[in-house]
């Protein structure tokens, strides 16, 4: 008895003197030595549907283990004889690895098991009913110091995790730009989180839209590349508000226009949604040539930052110089620039789409008598109104002052009017008590020209027509 006293306080002096929780497991593999035969040890840690292994990248389904037996039990679990006998998928791995005596020992804080001491031996029937009691009593004798050691870790980790994000979010938060720093953001994130590509996407309608880009693998999609939203992680992401991890896309077939990932090297992907205001208007997407490269160490990391930075790039991104801070639609150059590459689109593959003029009926007298303060608002409201009544793939700009526009792609004309005429009545309805009604002009490609300038001089003379008449839409001469 004597002999176990010692070397209790022995484990429990190694224990307080660690430096690391790898220098604790050394230390009590050295120690038992002295009493047990065995070829290694493991100590695996609880969390929530699987068990870690300290301080190795493992991570076991608790279904593949005898761990919830002994969450059940807090009792020893022995299996004696691997060659006879293979009850959980952790065996097999034990078993090909030379294992056949494996004893797995609960470890208890306030009497709920917290963790597993995995002792493994080479040798059939290695273990007695002595050396499980032995076990036991060593086992009660290190739980609460092991407990209080990772607990000291986890804050230590978390000290770290809120340093580091705020690292981060420091570089963000320098320049509203989010361009002018993203290289020096991607270099300082790159020494928490692995990747060989990083970027950030907008949403745009049905698309979207890479802002920002750093990566070692070439995959196409550059600073200013627009995709279809369909079909991609993202769209995943924005639908369900979540962080999605995907450990091996070769394993993982789930979307589309994903796969040619897999040609390009990529293994393992890890998407996070960027929320303003209650809402997704973007992602922010790691790529790595590793399979497993992310966990929930780098899912708490980014889902930290993010937290941090998700309002300074929403904001980067409504200041950048296609936005109107205002009314948080597109601008006329962000307008002018897209009407130019529908035209040459549909120019080199045929196709329809739409333009609408857009003015307020009584704004500048609603605004004369309410004030600049009011007026903002009501601009700001027309906008919200023309988001929820158009569709996602209309492409809706402040045109200026009280004038927006509206590119409707791959829209005829009969289409446009049933669409516009849902506008006009929202307006309507909900501005009556401010008496302000909205006239539209509409021209359509090709019937109305080829170039921006016809596009634009047809709609703009409908909209002067509209105007005379007030809360009506003209589309034809």
């Amino acid at each position: 008895m004597e002999d176990i006293l010692k070397l209790v306080y022995e484990l429990n002096r190694s224990i307080i003197t660690a430096q690391n929780f790898l220098d604790i497991e050394r230390k009590i593999a050295k120690i038992l030595s002295k009493k047990i035969t065995f070829e290694w040890m493991e100590i695996w840690i609880i969390k929530e549907d699987e068990v870690s292994v300290y301080g190795k990248e493992k991570h076991v389904p608790l279904a593949d283990t005898p761990v919830e037996y002994l969450i059940k039990t807090a009792s020893i679990f022995y299996e004696n004889d691997l060659s006879k006998e293979q009850r959980f998928k952790i065996d097999k791995r034990f078993f090909e690895e030379g294992a056949r005596s494996v004893i797995y020992v609960p470890l208890l804080f306030e009497r709920k098991v917290f963790g597993i001491w995995v002792i493994v031996s080479n040798n059939p029937d290695a273990y007695s009913e002595e050396d499980k009691e032995f076990l036991k009593l060593i086992a009660s004798q290190i739980s609460a110091p092991l407990k209080t050691f990772l607990l000291y870790e986890e804050r230590k980790k978390e000290l770290e995790l809120l340093r580091t994000t705020n690292k981060l979010a420091k570089i963000v938060l320098s320049d509203v730009d989010i361009n002018l720093i993203f290289k020096e953001f991607a270099k300082e994130l790159k020494k928490y989180i692995p990747f060989e590509r990083l970027s950030i996407g907008i949403v745009e309608g049905e698309n979207i839209r890479y802002v920002a880009v750093s990566e070692v693998i070439k995959t196409g999609r550059f600073e200013g590349t627009r995709i279809p939203l369909k079909y991609t992680a993202s769209s995943w992401v924005i639908e369900n508000k979540k962080t999605l991890i995907r450990k091996d896309l070769t394993k993982e077939k789930k979307f589309l226009l994903e796969e040619k990932k897999v040609t390009q090297g990529i293994r393992s992907t890890l998407h996070v949604p960027l929320i303003y205001k209650g809402k997704v208007f973007g992602t922010i997407n790691f790529s790595s040539i590793k399979t497993n490269a992310y966990e929930k160490r780098e899912k708490m990391i980014v889902e930290n930052l993010v937290s941090q930075i998700s309002a300074i790039l929403a904001i980067s991104y409504l200041y950048s110089p296609f936005y109107n801070h205002l009314t948080e639609v597109y601008n006329r150059r962000y307008f002018d620039e897209r009407l130019d590459e529908e035209l040459k689109y549909k120019e080199r593959f045929g196709g329809n789409f739409c333009v609408c003029l857009c003015d307020l009926d009584n704004f500048k007298k609603f605004n004369d008598f309410y004030g600049h303060l009011e007026g903002d608002n009501c601009l700001k409201e027309i906008a919200q109104i023309m988001k929820k009544t158009m569709r996602k793939t209309d492409l809706i700009c402040r045109y200026g002052g009280d004038e927006f526009a509206i590119i409707m792609i791959n829209t005829y004309l009969d289409e446009a009017i049933t669409a516009v005429n849902r506008l006009k009545s929202a307006v309507e309805e909900k501005l009556k008590d401010k008496k302000i009604t909205i006239s539209i002009g509409i021209s359509c490609y090709p019937q109305d020209g080829s170039t921006r300038t016809e596009i634009l001089d047809k709609a703009d003379k409908r909209l002067l027509e509209a105007k005379k008449i007030k809360n009506a839409v003209v589309y034809k001469d």
